[in-house]
């Protein structure tokens, strides 16, 4: 398995930055559409202008020839048409108005549309007055210009979302769909999600990827010709993009998610728009689109500190923001079911090993990265318990709920992984100085992470047959065997963390209000009441 240098993604870095200043999870050809429309909208609000002057002149009326009176707009507009268009839409992408928010926010998109078109009368007015004669003439008529320009504008937006949310789905059927042929994944070039497409295009479905493109596309990037494999740009919290990414779907992976403690704490309120609103619409969008299966990837995080073996009926305990929008997304997943509709929910244990997205903020990959490359590597709490799985095996979890008859899968909570990969982190740290015995390893004990635990997997196994087939010590070897090889050369960069590349880039696209929600999110209000 290989994976792109970090060099690459570097040299897209800048680019990306600037594409996501301005247009966020937009595509080219999203932006291009919408441009092409303001422009013509932009053109329509300057020949309005000049009709409108040219009545109140008395320079044309009623009776006037249909030629004479576009002559007389043509004229009008020579003078203004092309720096009035270019400003008009130079404005709207300073003031977002490119960038895809929920339809839920339309009176802040409409704001946005009046601070673009007050902003751009005043530039207008200062450039055109230093050009022509009559500051007076100048300013009545630009001023008409764009408050044409914010009337149309916004009727085109509004009314796109009125139709967008008043004949957003279409049920398609009232039946449950044994036969499962074509799958979106939300959020497949990531993590999981990478391994998860590549297995799914294996087994012979047909995958449409739906990505923010949050870390960009260069862990699909040798699929992207493949025939059975779409791969769509978007926003999963936008409701047009997600009934985009449904038409035509037999089921659903939702693996899109801020993952891990760290990442969740740096902006609750986006956390919780990302890990349970989100999730919530995508799953009523795909009910009332008729699709049976739902695959909602969770975490044995919520079960929390506990020195029991947890199994899926274990009392949860969590303590962190990141498990509670798991719990509270849960809940809210098998509330939604009916008898069409039969979410089923994986709760991964602790992900390590390699992927076409690597991540090196993940203990069991860090480790080695360190050892490989610093020759000195350390372990906290080393008697902690954690129940280790490869990214290959939870890839696997998904295509085989998705293969077993939704009788057996449907409405249930499994836990992934296998007991027999249940290690403490000493033991953890011990596989690391087998694979790099140059490496120094030190044990040190502070009260960082309170978790313990060892979890329970007989559900999964006795259900679908689910084994590890990647044993932890072959993962780490893996690990090892790709720092040294140079597969990545920077493993400390923030690309390959979740917190740092959310900290450092990520949050500019991914920011997001939450609304009052948490009245419906009683394990994530008992958490934040409580770190208050």
């Amino acid at each position: 398995m290989t994976a792109p240098s970090v060099d690459a993604h570097k040299s897209t870095s800048l680019k990306h930055k600037l594409w996501s200043r301005f247009f966020n999870s937009s595509s080219g050809k999203q932006v291009a559409l919408r441009v092409a429309v303001d422009f013509c909208l932009a053109n329509a609000s300057l020949a309005c202008a000049a009709l409108f002057s040219l009545a109140a002149t008395g320079k044309v009326t009623l009776g006037s020839p249909i030629g004479y009176i576009i002559a007389r707009i043509n004229a009008e507009l020579l003078a203004s048409a092309g720096w009035f268009s270019g400003s008009a839409i130079a404005m709207f992408a300073l003031c977002g108005l490119y960038k895809p928010v929920p339809s839920s926010h339309v009176w802040k998109r409409l704001t946005s549309v009046a601070s673009a078109c007050l902003v751009g009368f005043v530039f207008s007015a200062i450039v055109g007055s230093m050009v022509l004669e009559s500051t007076a003439k100048v300013v009545g008529a630009i001023g008409l210009a764009w408050a044409f320009l914010y009337t149309f504008v916004t009727a085109s937006r509004f009314s796109r979302m009125y139709v967008a949310q008043r004949y957003r789905v279409e049920l398609r059927r009232s039946h449950v769909k044994e036969k499962v042929e074509d799958v979106l994944v939300v959020g497949g070039a990531g993590y999981i999600g990478s391994i998860a497409t590549r297995q799914l295009l294996d087994a012979g479905y047909r995958v449409r990827v739906l990505d923010l493109q949050l870390f960009g596309i260069n862990a699909l990037s040798e699929l992207l010709d493949h025939p059975r494999l779409e791969v769509m740009e978007g926003d999963f919290r936008n409701v047009e993009d997600v009934v985009r990414g449904l038409k035509g779907m037999d089921a659903v992976v939702h693996l899109a998610a801020i993952v891990g403690d760290p990442a969740c704490s740096i902006d609750s309120e986006t956390t919780i728009a990302v890990n349970y609103a989100a999730a919530k619409m995508i799953a009523q969008l795909a009910r009332a689109n008729g699709i049976s299966r739902f695959i909602f990837a969770s975490t044995c995080s919520v079960y929390g500190a506990s020195d029991d073996i947890r199994d899926e009926q274990s009392d949860l305990n969590p303590v962190s923001l990141y498990a509670t929008t798991k719990i509270d997304a849960e809940k809210v997943l098998l509330e939604t079911a009916d008898s069409v509709f039969q979410p089923t929910i994986l709760r991964f244990a602790t992900a390590y090993g390699w992927s076409h997205r690597p991540r090196f903020d993940l203990v069991a990959n860090l480790l080695p990265a360190q050892a490989v490359t610093q020759k000195k590597f350390r372990v906290f709490n080393g008697e902690q318990w954690r129940p280790f799985v490869h990214t290959v095996d939870l890839a696997r979890s998904i295509v085989m709920s998705l293969q077993a008859p939704l009788s057996k899968v449907g409405g249930e909570i499994f836990n992934v992984g296998d007991e027999s990969q249940n290690y403490t982190l000493t033991q953890l740290g011990q596989i690391v100085k087998q694979m790099a015995p140059d490496a120094e390893f030190e044990e040190i004990r502070n009260d960082e992470d309170p978790r313990n635990y060892r979890v329970n997997f007989d559900k999964i196994k006795s259900r679908l047959g689910f084994r590890a087939s990647v044993k932890l010590e072959d993962g780490i070897s893996e690990i090892v065997n790709a720092v040294r090889s140079g597969q990545v050369s920077d493993w400390s960069d923030p690309i390959y963390s979740n917190r740092q590349h959310l900290q450092d880039h990520g949050l500019t696209i991914l920011k997001f209000e939450r609304k009052a929600s948490e009245n419906e999110m009683p394990m994530t209000q008992k958490f934040l009441q409580r770190v208050a």
